[in-house]
This record gives C-alpha cells, sequence and structure tokens, in this order.
C-alpha cells in the first residue's frame, strides 16, 4: 500500500508539474536558474560541484580534452615534478582586486597546511617549494611526479584570508560569504537552504546570459523539484529515479562518467568461503553487470571496468586496452566452485563445504549516484542462482561501508574507491589495508607507478597489476562512478560530455517553450 501511495504522490506531483504552476508565474523566472543539491550548503559551495559557479580551477578536463581556465599555458619538466603555469591577467575577484598567481601560491601552501589538508589539492600536499617570478607566473616544484592541473581544486583570495587562523579553516565566515572569480558572485545565503549568486559582469568570458542562480540545498526530493517545477536542474540524482525523467519530455537526462572513482565489491579475504580466489573469480562471473546497469537505469554504453588505471583513462584511446572484469558465466562459475570443494550436497540450493554454507553478509550503502542496495539486491538473486546465500546489510552511506572494509569487519561490500594509486596502495597493502590481500609483485608496481612520470609506461605498469587482479580477484570492479545530472529543457547549452553541469554556466541560457 506504501508503493502505491508512493505512486499516486509521485503521479500527482507529476501533473502538477506539466501544468501551470506558481512558479511559472515568476517574473524573474526568465532570468533565474535554480538548482537543487542534497548535499551541505557550505560544504557544497566549498568543496563540491557548485563551487564551479563562484571559483575557476586551472583547467577543466573532459576525456582527452583539456581546456585552459584561470590558466592560460603551462610547461612541465620530462619528470612531471615541476610545472611552470602561467595564468590569465583578465581575472578579478568579485570585490575587483586582480588575480595572481599569489592568490595560487597562497591556495596550494594553505591547502597542505597540516590543520587544513584540503581534500580538492592538486596535489599540496606533495609540493616542495613554490616560487612566484611575476603576478602572473607560478612555479611549483614536488617531491614526486603530480599533474597539479586538477579541474576540481579551486583557489582562494590571499588578501581576505592571509591574516585568518587555518587551524578554523572550516569554520571561516569566509564560506557563508564566499568572494569568489568565476561567473557568478555571491548575494545572500539562507543557512541550510540556498545561496542566491547573480551574473559577474567583470567575469573574463563576459556576462553570463542567466542573471540569477539559486543553489537549493537538501529538502524535498530530485523528483519533487523537478517534476513541481521548484528546480531547474538536480545534481547527483539516484540512478533509480532516473527512469520517471526519461519518460518525461520536460527532462533531459546527463550521465557523466567519474574514472577517477570505481564502483566495486571488497571480498574479506579472511573469510572462510571467500579466502580462495577461484571462489572469488566464480562469485564474479556469477555477477551479470550488464543486468545490474539495466536494473539501475543505466546507459546502454555504461562502460564495465576490470582492473585500474591512470588519470588518462577519459580518454577512449587510452581506455581501449583495458581489461573489462570477468565475463558473465554462471556455467563456469558453478564449475569453480565445484572446484573449489563447495557443492549443495543436501539439495536445499546452498552449497557446503566441510558443514559449512557458502554464505556470507553483502554491506551496501542506501541510495548514491549509482544505488548500493538495488545492486546488491540483484547481486544477491545472481548468486542464488549459483548456490551461493547473499545476506544484504544496508548502511547508511559509502562511508560507513568504507570504514567497515578498512577496518576488516565485513565479509564483502559495495564502495566507491578513489583509484588514486597513492588510496589504492594504502587500502589494498598499506596502513588502511583491512581485507587481507596481499601480493608483493602488485605492491612493488603500485610503488612504480607512484614515481614514474610518463603516462604510456603507467599504461605498462597498470596492465601487470591488472594481470595480477584477473589471476587473484581481490576485488570485482563494477563500473566507474557517476554522476547522473537531469535539467528541465529550459535549460540550453548543456553538453553531455562535460565534467559537470554547472562547469561553463557561463554558456547557458534559458528558452521557454511558447
Amino acid at each position: 500500500m506504501r508503493s502505491l501511495a508512493r505512486l499516486a504522490a509521485i503521479a500527482l506531483i507529476a501533473g502538477l508539474g506539466s501544468g501551470c504552476s506558481s512558479t511559472s508565474e515568476d517574473p524573474d523566472r526568465g532570468s533565474t536558474m535554480t538548482i537543487h543539491w542534497v548535499g551541505n550548503d557550505v560544504a557544497g559551495m566549498r568543496l563540491y560541484r557548485p563551487k564551479s559557479l563562484l571559483w575557476l580551477p586551472l583547467v577543466d578536463r573532459y576525456g582527452p580534452d583539456i581546456r585552459p581556465r584561470l590558466a592560460e599555458s603551462w610547461e612541465h619538466s620530462p619528470d612531471y615534478r615541476t610545472w611552470t603555469i602561467h595564468l590569465r591577467d583578465d581575472v578579478r575577484w568579485h570585490d575587483g582586486v586582480p588575480v595572481t598567481a599569489h592568490d595560487v601560491a597562497f591556495s596550494f601552501e594553505l591547502f597542505a597546511h597540516p590543520d587544513v589538508l584540503f581534500p580538492a589539492s592538486g596535489g599540496a600536499v606533495w609540493i616542495d617549494s613554490i616560487s612566484v617570478p611575476d603576478d602572473h607566473t607560478i612555479t611549483l616544484a614536488f617531491a614526486r611526479p603530480t599533474d597539479p592541473r586538477h579541474e576540481w581544486t579551486v583557489f582562494f583570495p590571499k588578501h581576505l584570508l592571509e591574516d585568518l587562523d587555518p587551524a578554523e579553516f572550516y569554520e571561516w565566515d569566509f564560506w557563508t560569504r564566499p568572494v569568489g572569480n568565476g561567473p557568478y558572485r555571491f548575494v545572500r545565503r539562507v543557512p541550510q537552504t540556498m545561496f542566491e549568486l547573480e551574473a559577474n559582469p567583470d567575469f573574463y568570458a563576459g556576462e553570463p546570459p542567466i542573471k540569477r542562480m539559486v543553489v537549493k540545498f537538501g529538502g524535498a526530493s530530485d523528483v519533487i523539484e523537478l517534476m513541481s517545477g521548484a528546480a531547474d536542474v538536480a545534481l547527483s540524482v539516484e540512478a533509480t529515479e532516473v527512469l520517471r525523467f526519461r519518460a518525461d519530455p520536460r527532462f533531459v537526462v546527463y550521465h557523466r562518467y567519474d574514472w577517477s572513482e570505481l564502483i566495486l565489491i571488497y571480498w574479506n579475504h579472511r573469510h572462510p568461503l571467500l579466502a580462495d580466489a577461484t571462489v572469488r573469480r566464480a562469485l564474479s562471473q556469477a555477477i551479470d553487470r550488464r543486468e545490474l546497469a539495466q536494473v539501475l537505469n543505466l546507459p546502454d554504453e555504461m562502460p564495465l571496468v576490470g582492473g585500474l588505471g591512470n588519470d588518462g583513462m577519459a580518454d577512449p584511446d587510452r581506455r581501449r586496452g583495458w581489461h573489462q572484469g570477468p565475463i558473465y558465466d554462471p556455467e563456469t562459475a558453478e564449475r569453480l566452485l565445484e572446484q573449489a570443494g563447495w557443492i549443495d550436497r543436501d539439495g536445499d540450493g546452498i552449497r557446503e563445504r566441510a558443514g559449512r554454507e557458502a554464505r556470507f553478509t553483502l554491506l551496501a550503502p542506501r541510495g548514491g549516484y549509482v544505488g548500493g542496495v538495488t545492486q546488491a539486491v540483484l547481486i544477491q538473486q545472481q548468486l542464488q542462482n549459483v548456490g551461493v546465500a547473499t545476506e544484504i546489510r544496508p548502511m547508511e552511506s559509502s562511508g560507513l561501508v568504507r570504514a567497515a572494509i578498512r577496518s576488516g569487519d565485513f565479509d564483502a561490500g559495495i564502495v566507491w574507491e578513489n583509484q588514486d594509486p597513492d588510496t589504492i596502495f594504502d587500502v589494498w597493502f598499506g596502513e588502511l589495508s583491512g581485507f587481507g590481500y596481499y601480493d608483493a609483485e602488485a605492491a612493488h608496481l603500485l610503488e612504480v607507478v607512484l614515481a614514474e612520470p610518463d603516462p604510456e609506461a603507467q599504461d605498462t605498469l597498470y596492465a601487470r597489476i591488472n594481470e595480477i587482479i584477473r589471476r587473484d580477484m581481490p576485488v570485482t570492479f563494477l563500473f566507474p562512478s557517476m554522476y547522473i545530472d537531469v535539467a528541465h529543457r529550459r535549460i540550453r547549452g548543456l553538453r553531455q560530455e562535460w565534467p559537470t553541469s554547472l562547469t561553463y554556466a557561463e554558456e547557458l541560457w534559458i528558452e521557454d517553450e511558447p
């Protein structure tokens, strides 16, 4: 009955959204774009996707393309440890002060401060020295090969922040009244509710066509916000909600793959069933990832992932040699389980060995960009087909699943894992490892990757690492992580290949149909 009531409520909302609503009478609607974001307001504007409205990165990267933003050009040493970056000379902070290389240097130093350790730091933690030859040139020397051109790293005004205490970085009042250098500038904030921004008339690329941006936080679901007309764009919509938007001609769905973060299943190698690589290979071949993608309403071309790779993997040419993971083959899975001694002797549908059932608990986060619990339910059914019982334990976030895996207190878990080699090394072989896997050669190769600057040489190293992964199956890779945005068709200029719907907000315009 609850499901029927929920569907009825959604239908009512859809009907209201397709007719005349109070928002359609808003005189500012023709010049205002409203964005719904499920996250925290201050953290969202400082660290996550909405921040690109206020602040510029050095570049934007999508696929094989790099588009200059705050940076105009750059050079690096052959070992990728020294970078000289030349900045635009026509960018100003929203208070009118010119943006200079001193702001970028200050920001990098701030990000690496022990009281800050800013997550989106562009490799600041590896900086050995910074020099500023002139107001629009900065030279960065790193302790190891690093690429500081990251689209998530933005920079902050030195003249407003240099006298503040870094120990209070995350509580600065600046985050509630931010001064940026991007296409939109701060107007007002309603705590935990919304930020209102206005077009920056002094933006280097010209004043944006959309004059007002409202970023709404939390509140109602994406379905309610969009279908009622209360929002024009929803960021990071859950995959399980996408189907209703695809069926509604008012909306366009944008899928954006994040190749820096992979969705995978960790197996605890201390578990009696999962300790055997033959069993892990069998379970991997019993999972139909294409069916997973279909159930999650993911696009037909959703790529499958079977190993690790470098940052260039967003380039299709670099991805071509990737191992795409185990082929779905339940017959082979059953044969492997029998080979490992797991046989259903009593005919109850569950295999046993030495008096123990083939059974484990699978941790899965609720919601997320690609629904963890939804995946877990289908995986449970697929493994049942080969005689393995799975109990699902939902958890509130991927972070909680990740913490359980780090502690070793789990059987198996679906998680989103950053595939940066530092992270993988620490989680697989270093101080964060809790799932009981170790291979000396793979550990050594990951350390070599960390010191290898050349992307093609990295590809060769990763190819060997992926051979070891295929042999041992320490984890089962599913997909790259994904951002799913949904936008009303009145918002024009969005492109599927952009990193986010807000990356080039200054290029968007509103076009209401008559």
